[in-house]
């Protein structure tokens, strides 16, 4: 299927990284909308394919077929496919902040309006936003690990803690 207002096709599979309290899952998914923060808002589960789930506890991993996760479960969720569509994005302004999730921690951007405070309107945002050039970090094993991505989703609902990040000298937006 051919979305007419992007010309992508939809109903294609995927990549799909997302961190629950105690672990990753990989695998792949059908991205039924224009891109994966419209599916995750839409629905409250996802049917993820060729699941590889591993502990970030122990590092134990067990694969399966098919493996159905309620958004809920989410903490995060690493941004993948297309974009969507260039003519719908808006004006923004990367506002550098810092979200606790569960275990994790992703330190990155929101963008938003020139004028509008993104951690004060967190609630008026959709249950998955986006954070860009995020740093993500965590205990796998009793390791500590940070890991940069481009853009996650991150569940707003789950989030123990949100707030600015202080860009002086430190974060600075990736450049397009």
């Amino acid at each position: 299927m051919r979305d007419e207002r992007t010309g992508e096709t939809m109903g294609t599979e995927i990549d799909f990284v997302g961190f629950a309290d105690d672990c990753r899952v990989e695998g792949r998914v059908d991205l039924e909308d224009a891109r994966l923060a419209d599916l995750l808002n839409r629905r409250d589960s996802v049917l993820v394919r060729h699941a590889v789930v591993v502990s970030t506890v122990d590092g134990h991993s067990q694969e399966f077929e098919q493996l159905e996760i309620e958004r809920k479960e989410l903490d995060l969720v690493v941004a993948s496919g297309p974009r969507g569509d260039p003519s719908r994005r808006l004006a923004t302004k990367p506002n550098g902040v810092l979200m606790k999730l569960g275990p994790y921690s992703a330190e990155g951007f929101m963008h938003a309006p020139p004028t509008a405070n993104p951690v004060r309107s967190i609630d008026h945002r959709p249950t998955m936003v986006a954070i860009t050039d995020a740093v993500l970090e965590y205990m796998f094993c009793d390791e500590p690990v940070s890991e940069w991505f481009h853009t996650v989703l991150a569940n707003r609902e789950m989030a123990l803690s949100l707030r600015t990040a202080s860009t002086e000298g430190g974060l600075a937006p990736d450049a397009e």
